[in-house]
């Protein structure tokens, strides 16, 4: 079975749920790439809610969460009105990052888009932005959730290189 075709795995957290909206939908007449960014960052945010580093954390803290990298893979076209849901893995974590993994699932669980990111902590209040330790409650929520995740199965997409293959 193709990668594409596969069930998405639900053990991980179920982070958002949205619909397809009529303004992501593009000139071929389905989700524009820049829509997947869209709905994986509403879900980073609502998993930054569910740490603790919400709203209030941000403006009182002057912290955050800065974007390192990110990788999307778009194996299904996603047209309008389409139910959607967000799962997500906390592959790792550390003192100051996480590397998650998103899955963009459809209504029967079919994974049609994956993210990677990994994401820093980081504090304003000295002014410069700077890397900064998370605070202890959102470590221990963190350190969780990646025990959890740890034993949840990776797919071999996270291994893949982005690149042309030596075939002509």
């Amino acid at each position: 079975m193709d990668h594409s075709q596969q069930k998405a795995a639900v053990s991980g957290i179920v982070i958002l749920a949205d619909r397809v909206r009529p303004e992501w939908v593009d000139y071929n007449g389905h989700m524009g790439d820049f829509a997947y960014g869209i709905v994986f960052s509403d879900a980073a945010t609502a998993y930054m809610e569910r740490l603790g580093l919400d709203a209030d954390y941000r403006t009182t803290q002057a912290a955050t969460l800065y974007t390192l990298d990110s990788r999307i893979g778009y194996l299904h076209e996603c047209h309008e009105g389409m139910a959607l849901s967000v799962e997500l893995v906390v592959l790792a974590a550390d003192a100051k990052r996480m590397h998650i993994l998103m899955r963009l699932i459809d209504a029967e669980g079919v994974a049609l888009a994956l993210c990677e990111q990994v994401l820093m902590h980081v504090s304003r209040a000295a002014g410069a932005p700077r890397a900064a330790p998370f605070p202890a409650h959102v470590q221990m929520r963190l350190d969780a959730d990646a025990a959890a995740h740890a034993p949840l199965p990776r797919p071999a997409w996270l291994d893949r290189r982005i690149g042309l293959s030596a075939r002509g």
